[in-house]
C-alpha cells in the first residue's frame, strides 16, 4: 500500500465519524481531533502468511508518550515500508474543549496487500453500555457522556 493511499483511507474513515458519534453523546465534540494509537490489539502467532510482518516490541497504548498523536504522526508511525496493520478500528473515545480524541486500535499483523477496498480502517460508534440500550427496540434510550462511559 502506498503511503498516500493509507492517508486517504484514514480520511475516508474520519469523514462523518464525529458527526455520527455526536448523535449518541451529550458532549460537544470539537471538529479538531487528535489520535490515541493502540498497537498489537490482536492475537498474532508467529505463523505469518505471504508478506505479513509483526512488531511484537510495539507496546503503544493510551499512556505512551506518542499519544495523543497528530494525523501525520499516525501515518508515519503505522505505515511501515509499504505495510500497514491489517485492520484498524477507528472510534471517538473522549473529548475536551479543544479536541475530539480518536482511538485507533491496530491489528498486530502488517501487510501490503489488504482485501479491503477502503484500506484497513473500520469506523465504529462509541462503546455504549448495555443499560443505555432498549432491549426491545435496540435503540439508544438516552445520549451518554462520552468521557464517563470510557473511564477505566
Amino acid at each position: 500500500m502506498e503511503k498516500e493511499d493509507f492517508k486517504q483511507n484514514l480520511q475516508k474513515a474520519l469523514d462523518g465519524l464525529i458527526d455520527f458519534t455526536q448523535e449518541m453523546v451529550i458532549n460537544k465534540l470539537p471538529a479538531s481531533y487528535k489520535f490515541i494509537i493502540k498497537t498489537n490489539c490482536s492475537f498474532d502467532k508467529n505463523d505469518l502468511e505471504n508478506d505479513e510482518e509483526i512488531f511484537p516490541d510495539d507496546k503503544i497504548d493510551e499512556t505512551s508518550s506518542l499519544n495523543p498523536a497528530s494525523e501525520s504522526t499516525v501515518i508515519d508511525y503505522l505505515w511501515r515500508n509499504g505495510k500497514v496493520p491489517q485492520w484498524i478500528n477507528v472510534q471517538v473515545s473522549s473529548c475536551d474543549s479543544d479536541f475530539s480524541y480518536i482511538t485507533l486500535e491496530c491489528c498486530g499483523r502488517y501487510s501490503a496487500f489488504l482485501n479491503h477496498k477502503d484500506g484497513p480502517f473500520r469506523a465504529l460508534g462509541p462503546n455504549i453500555p448495555y443499560r443505555y440500550i432498549d432491549p426491545v427496540t435496540e435503540k439508544l434510550r438516552q445520549k451518554v457522556d462520552l468521557n464517563e462511559i470510557n473511564k477505566v
